[in-house]
């Protein structure tokens, strides 16, 4: 490539990136909360596979603003295998508070705007 080609792509590419920074840092600035939402969405099951488990943890955060946050977990309506237990980390005396997944799949799907 020519000399002058590779300066108009270089100064392309750092006006295009200067603008997303600026961009991103007004949002951040201004508090994102409806000006943008991209969720991060974080779920956990009671079995390996779908068609064995139910979700038993919602988790989703707005990653532009960590204070938009959907986090809870489940009661799965069937108690957790010993194995299950194990790979997640919570156990069924844990979960056994919690609200039915019915429930908290309305409350998130709501929070998720789904």
């Amino acid at each position: 490539m020519n000399d002058k080609l590779i300066q108009s792509q270089q100064r392309l590419h750092d006006s295009l990136f200067e603008l997303y920074m600026d961009g991103g840092l007004e949002l951040y600035l201004a508090g994102t909360r409806g000006l943008k939402r991209d969720l991060i969405i974080r779920l956990e099951t009671s079995a390996l596979t779908p068609e064995k488990g139910e979700i038993i943890h919602y988790y989703a955060v707005n990653r532009w603003d960590e204070e938009d946050e959907f986090d809870e977990w489940a009661k799965p309506s069937v108690a957790l295998t010993a194995e299950a237990e194990a790979i997640i980390g919570v156990n069924n005396d844990q979960l056994d508070g919690c609200r039915s997944t019915d429930v908290v799949l309305d409350d998130f799907c709501e929070f998720a705007e789904i």
